[in-house]
């Protein structure tokens, strides 16, 4: 699970600085944890497939006990055709009532908590969402075939119970044709040929997960294998034929971040096996099954792609990059799979987790200033969506409608990152990661709610964490601080003066925190901690000296908005001297606030051409389209040469806030020439924003070229869309079309809106496209559907509500209704 909503850093010094707009908790129905009557012990589901009918035969075994007295009990089942339902032990019919919705099975006599049932159920059904068909690319005659259960969708295609509090053993065995392979959880206990042609393959996952944890995977697939972990558990990736060699390369490192995981937390990895796969138009960005993760096929690479996970050209840098992806879904095989949140409101305990790791596995990997960048990024991210949504929320929250909501990327995946970040360095390294071993240990294979984090933490430490949970988890919000401070020279002394100034609303109050203070002076430099407590403090600090900086939380080490109002001498020598935070901070405030000073230039300078970590450079770069001068123009096309590709990107990005006649010529140059794709990609959308009414020819040229993952065209296609070209109506037509990747299909989408809204060819389009067998696809025409208010599509979106095989279609479907009826109302 990935954001693309990506804003240049710099942009943040200008909402950081904003007045306070209003804040709130989202809205939505409470989500309690779900009343059961039984506890499923062992599933089993035998499966075939017809592929171009999208259609599935199946027969569940559902073995289980009573948790009360039961003469009847039911299994979600959403659409699914029950053709019978039987005692396995005495192979007797059952009666049943099929509602849609669920499958209500009479028992012959009552049951209690001693006894248990297992059930055999035949079915078939053409799965509504859960389960994707999608069509070979490079053999549209062949299929892939994958599953995605979050949020109940497993129901669309098994008779199940399809909520996370209640864990199981399981067994899938999945018969298929030639030339597919069938992977699934756990160890392969079978595989036996058919004497009609047909392969059985039978996986068993003995350790009991969640249902939405069941995955399967058919398709015409290449094996590789991995150096085995520990040396003896086995790893192994499937990638589409012909792409072995990029999935060697791809998944290269992941042996050693489950020995690094492994170590860090004391805690083996537990299941059978690492499989990896890739899979064209994924459901998700990656999905973390049982010992399998699925990944979109933008994970394969070679040594000349990108660092990002998939194409992001807003920014120079992506918290998404494949290796993150993969540390993150291999991290939640301990945070996640071993202990899975009780219910969706607890998610925090799943996806923070393994956002954190993610940033963990870099700090191993690349060092500790990629871990303060990352730590950075994250909140950055995380702060624009509050400055540009309004929206606050804890981290476990239980109001929401359907899971993209609580699935929230700022929220739950980044701010939760940095929280873990803040109590990691509240309670120093070697606490902090024995308590989570400890977490570990006392819950395996058990559901977890917040409590159980707080206690596990508190028993291994000590520490009270009533104050850090209550302001973290079950509260919401940050602090923003105005901060400024003088210099006493007769008493030697700083004094310091900090105030929260956030809005006071439901969910978001003061702050208590530590916070580390930096102060330089000719003579020295050192650290001071000090506890923020009240709405206004005052701080005295000695000195000897007048100081060179004074930096709040130059580490970074807290969720906060800091401002800070400095001279640009102070800030020249904090962005090149301070922590990554701090640093990155005093470029961009030296960027905003003092553009024309010379102080500026001659930092940036400094910084571009030493020998500093590359997100530094990165961020100078990117921080001269702020101040637009002609020596900043100069140091721009100085930066354009840069080896890494990122620090190259970040001046794209810098020279599209340059005048037109400035930046054209440059962004020409680079895309005519660079050697990287990423760059030139961005430079092509970079062009269209500083250059309008671009030709028709340099469109078809840009489209023409190959990339990783169809980068260029996907930039292309983006930059149509900023500049409206009609001209190229066939050509988006052409793109949207299924046998190119998702994000090409939907920028073309895209663009053919911006061009023509009114287009009924593209109502037509999005209709049927609102059952795509690309989710995203589904997601991007629903939702398309409401922003060009198409009166044309309330039949079919009245459909997606009245099936309700997907919240997140039908939250969409919903909204995209009530946009139409709204523009109705006003003729």
């Amino acid at each position: 699970m990935k954001s693309k909503k990506l804003v240049s850093g710099i942009a943040l010094i200008f909402l950081l600085t904003s007045p306070l707009l209003a804040q709130r908790l989202p809205e939505g129905a409470y989500n309690a944890n779900r009343a059961r009557s039984i506890d499923v012990l062992h599933y089993k589901a035998e499966l075939s497939f017809d592929y171009s009918k999208q259609h599935l035969f199946g027969t569940a075994t559902v073995q289980l006990v009573p948790l009360r007295e039961l003469s009847a009990f039911s299994l979600d089942a959403i659409m699914l055709n029950i053709k019978s339902v039987r005692d396995s032990g005495s192979n007797a019919k059952l009666p049943f009532e099929n509602t849609g919705r669920a499958i209500n099975i009479k028992l012959p006599k009552t049951i209690t908590h001693t006894d248990t049932l297992s059930v055999v159920i035949e079915y078939d059904c053409t799965p509504r969402a859960g389960m994707y068909f999608v069509r070979n690319p490079q053999n549209q005659d062949l299929f892939f075939i994958h599953t995605y259960g979050e949020g109940g969708k497993h129901a669309n295609w098994l008779p199940i119970y399809a909520d996370l509090n209640d864990k199981f053993s399981t067994e899938m065995v999945l018969t298929v044709p030639e030339p597919y392979s069938a992977i699934s959880n756990g160890k392969l206990v079978g595989e036996q040929k058919m004497d009609d042609g047909r392969t059985k393959f039978h996986w068993l996952q003995k350790l009991p997960h969640a249902n939405y944890l069941i995955s399967i995977y058919v398709g015409e697939f290449e094996r590789g294998e991995l150096r085995p972990a520990f040396g003896s558990i086995p790893m192994a990736y499937w990638v589409p034929k012909g792409r072995k060699s990029d999935g060697a390369f791809s998944f290269g490192n992941t042996t050693d971040m489950v020995e690094f995981f492994s170590r860090r937390f004391d805690y083996t990895y537990p299941w059978d096996k690492y499989d990896q796969i890739a899979i064209p138009d994924y459901a998700i960005g990656a999905m973390e099954h049982t010992g399998i993760t699925g990944h979109e096929v933008s994970v394969l690479r070679d040594k000349n792609a990108p660092l990002d996970f998939s194409p992001v050209l807003e920014h120079y840098s992506d918290p998404w990059s494949a290796e993150a992806i993969i540390s993150h879904e291999l991290a939640h095989h301990w945070f996640g799979d071993l202990l899975t949140c009780r219910n969706l409101s607890y998610l925090w305990l799943n996806e923070s987790f393994a956002s954190y790791l993610m940033m963990l596995w870099d700090e191993e990997s690349l060092g500790k200033e990629q871990l303060l960048f990352d730590v950075q990024l994250a909140k950055d991210q995380y702060i624009n969506y509050v400055h540009t949504a309004h929206i606050i929320r804890p981290l476990e929250y239980h109001y929401f409608d359907d899971t993209n909501t609580i699935y929230n990327t700022e929220h739950t995946y980044y701010k939760g990152a940095v929280v873990l970040h803040t109590l990691r360095k509240v309670l120093g390294d070697e606490a902090f990661f024995r308590a989570l071993g400890a977490y570990l240990d006392k819950h395996e294979f058990q559901n977890v709610v917040s409590q159980d984090l707080k206690i596990a933490i508190e028993e291994a430490t000590g520490e009270n964490l009533e104050w850090f949970f209550d302001q973290w988890v079950t509260g919401g919000g940050h602090p923003q601080f105005e901060v400024r401070y003088e210099y006493l020279p007769a008493q030697k002394k700083i004094a310091l003066f900090v105030d929260q100034v956030q809005p006071l609303v439901e969910g978001q109050g003061i702050f208590k925190l530590p916070v580390r203070i930096t102060i330089a002076t000719p003579a020295k430099t050192w650290q001071e901690k000090v506890w923020v407590e009240q709405a206004s403090e005052r701080i005295l600090i000695t000195s000897e000296q007048a100081p060179l900086m004074v930096s709040f939380d130059g580490a970074g080490d807290l969720v906060a908005e800091i401002d800070f109002p400095k001279s640009a001498d102070e800030l020249a020598y904090q962005a090149q001297n301070d922590a990554i935070a701090g640093s990155m901070r005093a470029i961009r405030q030296l960027a905003a606030a003092h553009p024309t000073a010379p102080q500026s230039i001659d930092a940036l300078t400094k910084i571009l051409q030493g020998n500093g970590f590359w997100a530094m450079k990165a961020e100078a770069a990117l921080a001269l389209g702020k101040i637009r001068s002609a020596a900043a123009l100069e140091l721009a096309k100085t930066a354009l040469q840069a080896t890494d590709y990122r620090v190259r990107k970040a001046a794209v990005l810098g020279l599209a806030e340059f005048p037109g006649a400035q930046a054209s010529p440059q962004l020409e140059a680079v895309i005519a020439n660079d050697s990287h794709s990423d760059v030139v990609a961005a430079a092509i959308v970079a062009l269209a924003k500083v250059k309008p009414n671009l030709e028709k020819g340099f469109f078809e040229k840009q489209l023409a070229r190959d990339a990783w993952f169809d980068e260029i065209r996907l930039a292309a296609l983006q930059a149509c869309a900023l500049q409206s070209q009609k001209e190229l109506l066939s050509t988006f037509k052409r793109y949207a079309q299924h046998k190119y990747n998702q994000s090409v299909h939907e920028a073309a989408l895209r663009a053919w809106a911006a061009a023509a809204p009114n287009d009924p060819d593209l109502h037509k389009l999005l209709i049927v496209r609102t059952e795509s067998p690309t989710y995203t696809i589904q997601q991007a025409a629903i939702g398309m559907l409401g922003e060009l208010y198409v009166s044309a599509a309330k039949t079919r979106l009245q459909q997606i509500i009245d099936e309700n095989a997907d919240a997140n279609l039908v939250v969409l479907a919903q909204s995209s209704l009530d946009n139409i009826a709204w523009l109705e109302g006003q003729k």
